[in-house]
C-alpha cells in the first residue's frame, strides 16, 4: 500500500444534511481514497467507504477557500478542510493520483503483469469490505425489526 497522504477531512452527507469528520487514506497502488470514522477505525481496518479516483475530476469553488468537489462513477463527493493551503495538498495529491490512473488504464487493460494483478487484487478487496459492512448493517437492521 503506498499512501500519498492521509488526515482528517470533512465530507458532506445528504443522509443527516450536514459535514461529517472523517479520517481519509489516498492509496496510489490502489487508485483509491478511502474514509473511516477515526483514525482509530482506520488502524483497526473498519472502513466507512472510498472512491475510486480512476477517470475522477476535481472540482474547486472560488467562494470558498477550504472546500472541494471529486466527481466520480456519476456522483460528486463534497469535502472540506481545515484551511486553504491544507485543501491546496489534497488537491494535488489527488489530481497526481487521479492523472496516474487515468493515463495508464489503456496500459492495464491488457496488463497481465504482477503488479496489475495485485492493484486489482487490492481494489477488489477494498469493495469487498464495504459490501461486507453494508450486508451486516442491512442484516442489523432486518434482525431489529
Amino acid at each position: 500500500m503506498a499512501v500519498v497522504m492521509e488526515g482528517p477531512l470533512s465530507k458532506w452527507t445528504n443522509v443527516v444534511k450536514g459535514w461529517q469528520y472523517r479520517w481519509f487514506v489516498l492509496d496510489d497502488n490502489t487508485g483509491l481514497l478511502s474514509y473511516y470514522t477515526s483514525k482509530d477505525k482506520m488502524m483497526r481496518g473498519t472502513r466507512r467507504g472510498c472512491l475510486r479516483l480512476k477517470g475522477a475530476n476535481i472540482g474547486i469553488d472560488d467562494e470558498d477557500d477550504s472546500t472541494f468537489t471529486i466527481n466520480c462513477d456519476q456522483k460528486t463527493f463534497h469535502f472540506q478542510a481545515r484551511d486553504s493551503e491544507e485543501r491546496e495538498q489534497w488537491i494535488r495529491a489527488l489530481e497526481d493520483t487521479i492523472k496516474r490512473h487515468s493515463q495508464s488504464r489503456k496500459v492495464r487493460l491488457f496488463d497481465p503483469s504482477q503488479e496489475n494483478l495485485e492493484m486489482r487484487l487490492a481494489e477488489a478487496e477494498a469493495y469487498q469490505k464495504i459490501l461486507e459492512q453494508q450486508i451486516k448493517v442491512v442484516f442489523f437492521i432486518y434482525l431489529g425489526s
